[in-house]
């Protein structure tokens, strides 16, 4: 069953919020259910009754329509309709958002610029071909911006427009009629088709998980919001989608491209808003109620060229760190003023000194309000696992955090996961509930399987973790009664392992099943390169503090790459040897010297360098190799053999990037490889939770004895 938020009811209907409002008061209409929704059936059996009088009719509605008939119309409106891109030169991606930039630039104009839109209707183009079709597109890019700047945006957004080399006159006179039946309604299923046709490293913040932020934070004090990054504004338009006031809402944001801005501001004003958007490097600081931010990790931006000064009180994070963009986003609130910022899964327990300092002093100084962990594989062709942080500024209370962990709550489809509409009720059901507990001082017994509230006391000051599965309660629970939460703590490590344990368990069933793969050489799926040669760069061109850090073979440990103090390359040199630059998801492996297991690269250690005596391997098409499982089955113990016959012929340990291209490894299907990797996945995560168990057993054994004999507090 469908279900719609008011203000979708507002836009849906034609109607005002304020008309929804007086609506939902009557006793008749259709009761929300937990977490604020209707069920859409239910309300337009209530509009079928309700007819649109003719003081506020259109142009559309007969004189016997009524709010559900405009309902319905506009659902069918919002159907995606084939609509033929022009065939343009350069990659892909670019060619998507120049043909993206064009149809939102005309619904645009037809939409709210409507004599401008007639205007190029009746343009006469010089002649028929290649030099008319740029007169015209000319022409539209210009009434672009004389409307834009009517609405208050900056015309640089159809910079790209300029860029189009259409054919033909027709070509573009075919764009155009077939964006004339189109409308605001028709905007966002072009913008899921322009993100379903981006590669894996451009994308786009999944509808849900836009919608997910803004429900969690934007509230009635929502006056301004800001996005860092913007992509293709997804954030900003679902803060307006849940605003109580969104005519009075100011939308702020950046820009890391000119596509960016182009995508964010002509997807807004194609929706009826506006918004101040610039370049990134036009950064300036725009004190706001609320931020929603899904940021590049790993990458450099400009928040790497501040000087480490202007992050004070907070140590300054290591560069291309997430924790600079969490602390940028705290810098622009307002006193009171609430983040909600897509995090790395690792950020929660880095070992980095300067990391975990920053975590210890949000969490101090209770600016930390809830972590929300999410299903990994939100986004196409990556397996990453994000979190949800919601953050305040300086709040001025002893409060606790709320731990949700909605990791289960993915549902697979079409080979990635969806966070689904009962996934993001649940979170948010628990979220509301913890908020209303805060309010009246009462202590909130979290969800059952899916959230704790957690006091600073518990909090490991050893780490200040702040992972939700390390203090989510499980199926059982054991007292929690000392004073200095050791026992809370323990209680919490038992009753994840035995979480993980039964998740352990469904896994084992699927790892037993028959594999069903063909072999296939590795060269013919990935690209396997060698580290850049050392005459490249010198071991004493090596700098412990200044430019892009370089992965050694000592780095790799436990299938991860753990540098806290990493070797960098000068930044100049670097550049030239972006060829050797990891990605997350790359898989790399020792070739001179001690063959250990290979190592995964994640999203913080992405544009690292791979040096000299390291192969990458780099799947290349992540829809016929996971590259989890190719890094699952390296690490096998039959993986590990076939690395060894190669380095026996050798007097000292070495293979080639052809020896391992020509490794041959099984390939099952793609479905059989995501049920493998998830099932890895939860054997991992019982080992992780039985050597916490471990260390947490050991630490409260250390307590007692302290107590008992030594007197420590």
């Amino acid at each position: 069953m469908q279900h719609v938020k008011r203000s979708e009811i507002s836009r849906l209907a034609g109607v005002s919020r304020a008309a929804v409002t007086s609506w939902a008061k009557r006793r008749d209409f259709p009761r929300p259910s937990g977490d604020g929704r209707f069920a859409l059936s239910e309300v337009l059996e209530w509009l079928d009754s309700r007819q649109v009088h003719g003081s506020i009719r259109g142009a559309d509605d007969g004189t016997e329509c009524s709010y559900a008939d405009r309902v319905r119309r506009s659902l069918a409106a919002a159907e995606p309709r084939d609509v033929p891109g022009m065939k343009l030169s350069g990659d892909p991606a670019t060619a998507e958002a120049d043909n993206l930039i064009l149809r939102l630039t005309l619904i645009f104009l037809r939409e709210r610029d409507p004599r401008g839109w007639a205007g190029l209707n009746d343009l006469i183009a010089p002649n028929a071909g290649a030099a008319g079709a740029r007169w015209l597109i000319e022409r539209i890019a210009t009434a672009g911006e004389r409307a834009a700047l009517r609405h208050g945006v900056s015309p640089e957004v159809f910079a790209a427009l300029r860029r189009l080399t259409p054919e033909s006159v027709p070509e573009v006179r075919g764009l155009m009629a077939r964006c004339s039946e189109l409308g605001a309604a028709n905007v966002q299923a072009l913008v899921d088709a322009y993100d379903a046709a981006l590669p894996p490293s451009a994308f786009l913040t999944p509808r849900a998980v836009a919608a997910l932020l803004a429900e969690a934070v934007i509230d009635d004090t929502a006056e301004s919001v800001y996005d860092p990054y913007l992509r293709a504004g997804e954030l900003l338009i679902a803060a307006a989608g849940v605003a109580t006031r969104p005519d009075g809402l100011r939308l702020h944001g950046l820009g890391p491209n000119a596509t960016a801005l182009s995508l964010s501001g002509l997807t807004l004003l194609a929706l009826g808003g506006t918004a101040d958007l610039r370049p990134a490097e036009r950064a300036r600081r725009a004190t706001v109620t609320h931020v929603l931010a899904n940021p590049p990790f790993g990458s450099d931006s400009w928040l790497d060229r501040r000087p480490n000064t202007d992050w004070q009180p907070f140590p300054p994070p290591p560069a291309r760190s997430a924790f600079r963009w969490l602390l940028h986003c705290i810098e622009q609130l307002s006193d009171d003023g609430r983040a909600a910022i897509i995090m790395p899964r690792i950020a929660a327990v880095s070992t980095n000194a300067r990391e975990r300092e920053i975590r210890r002093r949000l969490v101090e100084d209770s600016m930390v309000e809830a972590v929300i962990a999410l299903p990994p594989g939100l986004y196409a062709g990556m397996s990453v696992a994000t979190s949800v942080w919601i953050v305040r500024r300086a709040p001025g209370s002893d409060q606790p955090i709320l731990f949700v962990d909605a990791a289960n709550l993915g549902v697979p489809r079409d080979g990635r996961t969806l966070l689904d509409e009962a996934g993001q009720a649940s979170i948010l059901r628990g979220w509301r509930s913890f908020l209303a507990d805060r309010a009246v001082g009462r202590p909130h017994p979290g969800i059952e399987g899916l959230s704790a509230a957690v006091t600073k006391a518990v909090i490991r000051p050893e780490s200040y973790s702040l992972n939700p599965a390390e203090y989510l309660p499980g199926p059982t629970r054991l007292p929690s009664v000392d004073a200095d939460g050791a026992r809370a703590g323990l209680g919490a490590t038992y009753s994840r392992a035995l979480h993980c344990r039964a998740a352990a368990e469904e896994a084992a069933v699927v790892a037993s099943q028959p594999l069903g793969a063909q072999i296939v050489r590795l060269g013919d799926v990935c690209d396997v390169k060698a580290g850049y040669s050392y005459s490249r760069l010198r071991a004493e061109e090596r700098s412990d503090e200044q430019g892009v850090p370089i992965v050694l073979p000592r780095h790799l440990r436990d299938g991860r790459i753990v540098a806290d103090k990493p070797p960098r390359a000068p930044r100049t040199t670097a550049e030239a040897l972006k060829d050797y630059w990891l990605r997350a998801d790359d898989v790399l492996c020792v070739r001179t010297g001690a063959l250990t297991a290979p190592a995964l690269v994640r999203p913080a250690e992405s544009d690292w360098l791979l040096s000299t005596n390291l192969l990458r391997l780099r799947v290349l098409d992540p829809s016929v190799l996971n590259p989890y499982y190719l890094y699952a089955y390296l690490r096998s113990a039959a993986g590990m053999e076939g690395m060894k016959t190669f380095a026996r012929a050798t007097v000292t340990a070495y293979v080639t990037a052809a020896d391992v291209a020509a490794m041959e490894v099984p390939l099952p299907p793609l479905a059989r490889q995501q049920s493998l990797v998830a099932a890895l996945g939860a054997l991992d995560e019982e080992a992780a939770a039985a050597r916490d168990l471990a260390a947490r057993v050991v630490e409260t054994r250390d307590v007692v004895v302290r107590r008992l004999f030594g007197g420590a507090r």
